[in-house]
């Protein structure tokens, strides 16, 4: 039976529904909207087909899901994606609120909003790491007891060096155990080596569109960098290759003509934390009204990871390691400030900003901690300004869109 408020099923169709009205109007970005849709329309379907289906947090590797026979659905994925849409997140925010303290991020109550709803399929287990926050770490099991669903997290330890990346591959079999003795079913190393294959090629492709996006003018919208956050979702998959090399494809050619994004390039931005999912439009305001572009954040900005021997089970799990620990949000947020200054330190230079903007998540209090650390250093380092104002990037509620649009205005006419 069909719930009456069925999630899945609206993400599912909404996501269909701008790809075809994007494809009528824009066939050329037809592309862009694609990987989405269908990752949402298998999650939608899972339970229909009798797939177990997995929850889990951003950090951890849909490969793995995928090679156990599960249906991985990335709950911070989905709370992201809700903001974005329609619907928005604010009703499971609001439910979360009577239940939970203010200082939990609103990813993490839209996680437990949804439980509690009931909106959503209930599913067969909950895995999660002890990064990237407090929040997460406590929003996880809640939601997990709640569901009377099994769940397992994979300690994270923030110290890169063969001892921690030891630790956590330890800690990574251990979830394959778990999810083994949950399902039933055994981890298919021919179906993990094909998924490897693809999260390499993804993790080339999101490199080098890194490189692009360098070159002056930015070859790529502000818009695509939250496209690509899909990464965390759906690395493992052909879907996500597809996007990731349609991507590289279009700002090649862009180069290749000495071609910008914007008709007049004005003003380069490095945005050093969340971007807005409630209101994705404001980076196309920024492009239209003031000539500014984004061409890098700092939750987007990741290295080049990978795995290049599948047969050896060592080398498999610390790869998978490696890629836990450097996923931009643990490796920049979770670890000592300097991580986070050296990401931004680069960010800066290497994409050749004139300004940064410091939005910063009200669920991410540990990053205020760093916040003024970071605008004395991009000063003191390359002279230019910050500008800082706090946000709850999913609940418009916060800070509205208007509020957030006169303070950038405020900011880039300044600077011009």
């Amino acid at each position: 039976m069909k719930k009456e408020n069925d999630v899945l099923q609206y993400v599912s169709n909404s996501l269909n529904q701008i790809s075809a009205y994007i494809t009528k109007k824009y066939p050329e970005r037809e592309w862009m909207y694609r990987a989405q849709r269908l990752y949402w329309e298998k999650v939608y379907q899972a339970n229909e087909k009798g797939y177990p289906v997995v929850w889990h947090s951003l950090s951890v590797s849909p490969e793995l899901l995928n090679a156990i026979g599960t249906v991985p659905v990335c709950l911070d994925g989905l709370a992201s994606t809700l903001a974005a849409l329609n619907m928005g997140a604010n009703k499971y925010i609001d439910i979360a609120q009577k239940y939970v303290p203010d200082q939990i991020c609103a990813v993490n109550k839209t996680g437990i909003g949804l439980a509690l709803s009931r909106d959503i399929p209930k599913p067969n287990a909950v895995i999660y790491t002890s990064t990237p926050c407090d929040s997460a770490r406590t929003a996880y099991p809640l939601i997990a007891e709640h569901l009377k669903v099994p769940h397992f997290c994979i300690d994270t330890p923030i110290e890169e060096n063969e001892r921690g990346y030891g630790y956590i591959a330890n800690e990574i079999r251990g979830a394959v155990s778990f999810l083994e003795d949950v399902t039933r079913q055994k981890l298919n190393w021919e179906v993990l080596a094909k998924a490897i294959s693809y999260s390499n090629q993804a993790y080339e492709l999101i490199s080098q569109i890194g490189e692009l996006r360098k070159v002056v003018p930015c070859p790529l919208s502000s818009r695509l960098l939250v496209l690509n956050g899909i990464f965390l979702n759906m690395i493992g998959s052909p879907e996500l290759v597809n996007f990731l090399r349609a991507e590289y494809n279009m700002g090649k050619e862009k180069v290749e003509r000495k071609e910008g994004h914007l008709a007049e390039e004005k003003i380069r931005i490095a945005w050093i934390q969340n971007l807005i999912f409630f209101d994705l439009g404001i980076l196309d305001w920024m492009e239209k009204e003031y000539g500014a572009i984004v061409p890098m954040d700092a939750f987007g900005f990741r290295e080049s990871c990978l795995i290049e021997d599948t047969s050896d089970e060592e080398k498999v799990f610390k790869g998978l390691a490696k890629r836990l620990l450097r996923i931009p949000m643990i490796h920049g947020t979770s670890c000592p400030a300097e991580c986070w200054m050296e990401s931004v330190t680069e960010i800066v230079r290497e994409y050749k900003c004139d300004a940064a903007i410091f939005a910063g998540h009200v669920g991410c209090k540990h990053t205020w901690a760093v916040g003024k650390l970071i605008k004395d250093m991009i000063f003191d380092k390359f002279g230019i300004s910050t500008l800082v104002f706090d946000v709850d990037s999913l609940d418009p509620r916060y800070t509205g869109p208007e509020i957030i649009k006169y303070r950038i205005k405020n900011f880039l006419e300044i600077i011009q």
